[in-house]
């Protein structure tokens, strides 16, 4: 059975640039997001344990923009962290993580979970995620500033894991 997953709370999305991003996850330990200008890393905040990295999706590394949004959701509750990747407003990459049960950081929902759907990688795309009726729902423009594609994230109680529902 799927759950609503319902969001209460997002914060602003933080452009990581060359600055560090300090967070914390949702038993309050402290972690920091570092980009380099081609990877971002998730890491632990003294820097000791790299969580998780991302690049960019289309093999292009440099004068990638990467912007990090905690999301807090209710049903499960969770604390889970959205990473958008831009190239000149472009679209490269999208992630959502978070603290699995296990205590491992994961990537819950991909750039290759909307393939999944119908997404396709190999066109120009601008993501933009926005909470509609508690719902965290992403949406595809082209280039044109058409809609091309859109999927609501939801929570699969089932499965203990993230599903997506095109529409």
């Amino acid at each position: 059975m799927a759950s609503a997953m319902n969001v209460t709370g997002v914060s602003k999305a933080m452009t990581i640039g060359d600055k560090t991003v300090t967070a914390s996850d949702q038993e309050g330990n402290k972690v920091k997001f570092v980009t380099d200008g081609k990877v971002l890393r998730l890491m632990s905040a003294d820097g000791t344990e790299d969580y998780l990295s991302f690049n960019s999706f289309d093999g292009i590394y440099t004068g990638v923009s990467y912007s990090v949004r905690a999301i807090e959701t209710a049903d499960p509750a969770m604390r889970l962290y959205e990473i958008a990747a831009d190239r000149q407003g472009k679209s490269c990459g999208y992630w959502l993580v978070g603290k699995h049960s296990s205590g491992a950081w994961t990537t819950y929902v991909s750039w290759n979970s909307f393939a999944n759907l119908g997404f396709r990688t190999d066109r120009w795309h601008q993501l933009k995620s926005t909470i509609e009726n508690q719902q965290l729902v992403v949406t595809s423009y082209d280039s044109r500033g058409r809609m091309d594609w859109r999927a609501q994230v939801f929570w699969n109680d089932k499965d203990g894991w993230f599903g997506l529902k095109r529409f």
